[in-house]
Order: C-alpha cells, then structure tokens, then sequence
C-alpha cells in the first residue's frame, strides 16, 4: 500500500464534512440568495472527487494504447459468493467454474471494453470437426446467407421487380432439393463496436 494514497484519504475523509459544507453554501448563495440567481438551479454540480479506502487498492495498467486501465480490487463480490455458497450449501469449486467479471471474459477485456474478434478464426473453427458431404440426406433444410445472395446480383439497369425476381430466382435454385429454405442477413454496426473501443 502507498502512503501518499493513505494521507491523501484520510485527509479527504476527515475533510468531507467542512468540503459538503463549503458546497452547500457555494449552492445557497449562487442559486437561491440571488435574484436573478447567477447558476440555474438545476444545473449540474461540480463532482467532489473525494477518495475513500476503496481508492488504496487501484492499479493503474498501461494497454498498448497508451491509455490507463484502472483496475480495483472487489472484496465484496468474493464475500458474497462465500455467502451463498454457504447458505445455500454449494461447492465452492462449483461456485467458482462461472465467471467472476461483470461481463464474460470471451466478450469483454478487464476493463470493460468489447474484445475484438476474428470471424474467420470461428468460421475455421466451426468447420474443423465437419466433413464435407458429397450426397445430402432427405429431408434437407439450405442456409443461404443473404448478404453474399445480395453482393452476388449484379443490379445495374433493373427495377426493384426485377431484382426481387433475381434474388428469388437464386434462392430457389440454391435450395431446389432442400425441404426449407432459411435466409440469414447477418450484419454488425461496425461504427458502434469502433466507439466503444474508443470509450
């Protein structure tokens, strides 16, 4: 533990009193004393900032980007799962198969933002354990992904009909031996998993 971070606590605890109170007053006399008043009421407030002892146990990580990951340590969440378990008579070794993070640590990074990922490496990976088959079983259903069916049309010069007609046409042609056939339009706004990276 730091004792810079144990003197600037306690000095912001045994300070937090006098501070609310210095706020109160800056509040009375800028929004209500005054007429007009020089602040709007409802205005925000300046955040305080003060620390506690939840601050001594922070870790600052630097990522690749140069940017600061703050990391603190949760004794409450590991007292709870204690509590449960106990109460609720569980394997502690149960308890701790799943997850301890707010988010899965498949989709997310420690500090919260989304994990890049690679949709090749799980399509090969999807496909490994598969073999290809040379005579399909009936009855048989056809997935065709409607955003390569899209790409593959070529619409220049033709009516909306017409390419309705178009895409019709290659969906049944595609699945003429399958008893359903399902289209999956899978798209991903990329412009919000660019931002929540930035965030």
């Amino acid at each position: 533990m730091n004792l810079t971070k144990i003197v600037c606590v306690t000095k912001d605890l045994l300070g937090a009193h006098q501070s609310g109170e210095e706020q109160y007053q800056s509040f009375k006399q800028t929004r209500l004393e005054v007429d007009p008043p020089t602040v709007k009421f409802h205005d925000p407030l300046k955040k305080q900032n003060l620390k506690t002892f939840s601050n001594l146990d922070t870790k600052n990580v630097h990522a690749k980007k140069a940017q600061d990951v703050v990391l603190k340590a949760d004794r409450k969440l590991f007292g709870q799962m204690i509590l449960v378990a106990e109460s609720r008579k569980l394997h502690m070794r149960d308890v701790l198969s799943h997850p301890l993070g707010l988010l899965p640590w498949a989709l997310a990074n420690a500090d919260g933002s989304l994990r890049k990922t690679n949709k090749a490496a799980l399509a090969t990976e999807l496909e490994k354990n598969v073999a290809s088959a040379e005579d399909i079983p009936r009855p048989s259903a056809c997935l065709i992904d409607g955003i390569s069916l899209v790409q593959r049309m070529n619409g220049n010069n033709k009516t909306f009909a017409q390419l309705a007609e178009s895409a019709l046409y290659l969906v049944l042609n595609e699945g003429a031996q399958s008893q359903n056939i399902d289209i999956v339009f899978d798209t991903s706004n990329t412009i919000v998993i660019h931002q929540s990276k930035m965030l």
